[in-house]
């Protein structure tokens, strides 16, 4: 019966581990773009109107944000560049191009070279360091080079906590120092105590760290607290109840990740999350 039970809780693993591994691809960013331009979402009613309608510089690049928030690649990119001929030193029109390289064709060396030109513009731009620490990091695992931005965003934002988890991840996940890691996620708890990834990476530092799977669970489950569809957290759980052996808690969670997959309204949602 033990034996039943692990190929029917890896059974639901792997019919999830597809959707996932996608999606997780996409955490690099935690540094969602609505977050950072909330302000220009109204133009999205706006997106269909005429191009001739479209004067200044400003305005092409609040149409390039609604046709990014609309997912139209190809009509972002070039709302951005107009809004560069008419403003050549529009910083947040370079950040927009890098960012949206970086999230949808993955071409790491252009959205580099995006976020440095941003920086150029605008030397405090912390989002350009912090996106171009993903940059390094997750696409040319240029690790040292990735920390060096993002402790350099967190220099230019003391709050900004998100760059603290993506620091945090650094640390964990290529150069397994879980003490530093640690130390990052508490940092973005304490500045910000609802961020969900925070308490997620947290349980998956003590989970890698000795496989103290206690602690993990509970920084799960508080992640699942402040995110009830937390795909990935919900999934690190069912391993982590794996390893304390209770196959039966293991698979509730594994049933609970296939539930949030298979509602179209809470996908779309993680995707969002995962930007």
């Amino acid at each position: 019966m033990r034996f039943h039970n692990i190929i029917r809780m890896f059974a639901l693993v792997f019919s999830v581990f597809a959707f996932v591994a996608a999606e997780c691809e996409n955490t690099k960013t935690m540094l969602a773009f609505d977050k950072i331009f909330p302000d220009n979402r109204e133009i999205i009613s706006n997106l269909n109107e005429p191009d001739t309608n479209f004067q200044s510089a400003e305005e092409w690049f609040k149409k390039g944000v609604a046709a990014y928030e609309n997912n139209d690649k190809g009509k972002a990119i070039e709302y951005y560049r107009k809004a560069i001929e008419l403003k050549p030193d529009y910083a947040d029109a370079y950040f927009c191009i890098g960012f949206a390289y970086k999230r949808w064709w993955e071409k790491e060396d252009t959205a580099i070279e995006y976020f440095k030109k941003a920086i150029e513009l605008k030397p405090d731009y912390a989002e350009a360091y912090a996106n171009m620490g993903i940059a390094y990091g997750y696409w040319k695992e240029e690790y040292e080079k990735a920390i060096e931005c993002y402790n350099k965003a967190i220099e230019l934002k003391p709050d900004y906590a998100e760059a603290y988890v993506n620091m945090g991840r650094a640390y964990m996940r290529w150069k397994k120092q879980y003490k530093k890691a640690i130390e990052c996620f508490e940092k973005a708890i304490a500045l910000k105590p609802d961020l969900a990834q925070a308490y997620f990476n947290m349980g998956e530092a003590y989970f890698g760290w000795r496989k103290q799977c206690k602690k993990a669970i509970k920084y799960y489950e508080k992640a699942i607290e402040l995110n009830p569809d937390y795909i990935m957290a919900y999934m690190s759980m069912a391993f982590a109840y794996v390893e304390r052996g209770n196959l039966k808690k293991s698979e509730e969670c594994m049933k609970k990740a296939r539930e949030i997959q298979r509602d179209d309204s809470k996908r779309r949602l993680l995707e969002k999350e995962f930007e």
